[in-house]
């Protein structure tokens, strides 16, 4: 049985910061530090943080691609947290993004063309398991 509906790629340089749910949801900064992305998919990224998020956690991220002027920002839930076997950052973190569609905490489906495009363009990651930042 496939666990994942969606393929991983990987995006070199991609950045994100995110700002975490509140009472009045979203509702507050982005973080001031730019993490690196593991890896994407059109249903969720992977990333590393020095914060231990909450899972079930609602965040708002705002993806940077390398040559590209506009970021985007993308609705998401946390997943999952584990340590970071690397002393680079502290924790490697894995969101989902909300579904896409029109309403109130969806995402566009303008955002689903752009995370199509990116995966079009990356690489496929054939061994995810093992693919480390240095």
């Amino acid at each position: 049985m496939k666990k994942r509906s969606c393929n991983r790629f990987y995006i070199p340089g991609a950045t994100l910061h995110y700002r975490e749910s509140s009472f009045f949801f979203l509702k507050g900064k982005f973080t001031q530090d730019h993490f690196p992305v593991i890896n994407l998919s059109k249903g969720g990224a992977k990333f590393l943080s020095h914060k231990r998020l909450t899972p079930g956690k609602d965040i708002l991220i705002r993806l940077n691609i390398p040559g590209r002027e506009n970021s985007c920002e993308i609705l998401a839930d946390v997943r999952w947290i584990s340590k970071n076997p690397e002393q680079s950052y502290k924790y490697q973190t894995g969101i989902s993004f909300k579904s896409f569609g029109n309403g109130r905490k969806k995402n566009s489906k303008t955002i689903l063309d752009f995370l199509t495009n990116l995966e079009n363009s990356a690489g496929q990651l054939e061994h995810p398991q093992v693919f480390l930042l240095h």
